[in-house]
């Protein structure tokens, strides 16, 4: 619990004081506004420790993942990897995704792929590869976005005005991006 401290409050301490500040909370965004350096707690230990916006970018396993908000983790299997095209094809329970080459794993590794929900592209219709067809489950209106639940757990967030203009699509298609997918 913060406490009810601010994100200007703690910006003014950090100002006058050069002594280190540690304070607890679940609230990513106060750490990414005022945090230099993050820890993240897993079970009583230390998980993953760094910059905040590495954290969020580079969660070190599956559990960092989950504490920092990421929904989507797909368990695949490396099917091909092809260094010399940058590329590798992951198997995952429903559907396959290419993505950047893998290093320090072979043909056959289990991996998660982790992707957050605002990098996920929804469309109409097929847009090519790492695009997949999938019924909506649910949608959540959120203060500034939409958050949309797919089958297979695959959640992707829409600004108001993106949901307004596709929320009569017939079908639906998720693109993973390849750049924004995470190899954990």
């Amino acid at each position: 619990d913060d406490g009810g401290l601010s994100e200007s409050l703690l910006t003014q301490i950090r100002a006058v004081s050069a002594a280190p500040i540690l304070f607890a909370t679940r609230d990513l965004d106060l750490c990414c506004a005022v945090a230099s350096h993050m820890l993240v707690f897993h079970s009583g230990r230390i998980a993953q420790s760094g910059a905040p916006r590495e954290i969020l970018d580079h969660p070190a396993g599956v559990d960092v993942a989950r504490l920092v908000g990421i929904p989507n983790l797909f368990q695949g299997t490396i099917a091909a990897l092809d260094p010399g095209r940058n590329s590798s094809v992951i198997e995952c329970e429903h559907f396959s995704l290419t993505a950047a080459y893998v290093p320090a794993h072979f043909r056959g590794d289990r991996i998660w792929v982790a992707i957050r929900p605002g990098d996920l592209r929804v469309h109409s219709s097929s847009a090519g590869p790492n695009c997949i067809a999938v019924p909506l489950v649910r949608v959540w209106y959120r203060s500034q976005s939409v958050r949309l639940e797919f089958e297979h757990r695959i959640f992707a967030d829409l600004t108001l005005d993106a949901y307004a203009s596709q929320k009569d699509n017939k079908e639906w298609h998720i693109e993973f991006p390849p750049g924004a997918l995470q190899i954990l």
